[in-house]
């Protein structure tokens, strides 16, 4: 069956925590950009645009599919005036929707660090993970949650994070909420833990420790408006 797009995209606010095609039919494309975060030393911005796209504005007789993907794109000006797209995450058959959202450059301006979502439509959950963009290198860091949750917990295992940003020390900062019943029936694992906790992470060891209080974060990068 031919894709349709009988709508036309519009540009939604730059809140691109959840990008979607709407709640209820007739469904409609959007994107969203958010802030530009220009690092400490002023030489790199970099910004995230969000794409949800509606494939049907309501669900045709007999098609199953998805009516709504999303494609994240992550545009940075390195040293340069023009921004090129570096990063893009495409949508799944297990988890069509996403988006991408910048926390903050590290205080040295070489790393740029996000949080990525991924969901799948008319499913309960909302899986996040930590991506670490090197500008210096141009390469990519995306540590593996599953594997250092079993390290910590010593049992498959999962939590619903939300990445906060660095410490004075280089730290990554991140709350861990427990999974819903609902999640973790989807999700096929149970919760670490039952209550909301922050942790720090090492990013070059990747290992995490719980912290009794939240620590003071540092807050390297300087905003402004989105791309029009």
């Amino acid at each position: 069956m031919a894709q349709a797009n009988p709508t036309p995209t519009t540009v939604a606010p730059p809140d691109t925590a959840h990008v979607t095609c709407g709640e209820k039919p007739p469904l409609a494309s959007r994107t969203a950009r958010t802030e530009i975060f220009v690092s400490p030393d002023g030489k790199r911005r970099a910004y995230a645009e969000n794409e949800a796209h509606a494939l049907y504005p309501q669900r045709p007789a007999g098609y199953s599919g998805p009516l709504c993907v999303n494609s994240s794109r992550l545009f940075v000006a390195n040293e340069s005036p023009d921004y090129k797209i570096v990063f893009l995450q495409e949508p799944s058959d297990v988890e069509a929707g996403n988006s991408l959202r910048p926390v903050d450059w590290s205080a040295d301006s070489r790393r740029l660090l996000l949080e990525l979502a991924e969901w799948q439509y008319e499913a309960p959950g909302i899986t996040r993970s930590i991506v670490i963009y090197d500008a210096r290198n141009g390469t990519f860091q995306q540590p593996d949650f599953p594997r250092t949750f079993h390290k910590l917990f010593e049992r498959e295992c999962s939590l619903d994070i939300r990445v906060s940003g660095f410490t004075a020390e280089g730290k990554i900062v991140f709350d861990a909420e427990p999974l819903t019943p609902e999640e973790e029936e989807v999700f096929a694992v149970p919760s670490c833990s039952r209550k909301r906790e922050t942790y720090e992470m090492d990013r070059t060891t990747e290992t995490i420790v719980s912290v009794p209080a939240a620590p003071k974060l540092q807050h390297n990068a300087k905003t402004e408006p989105p791309v029009k």
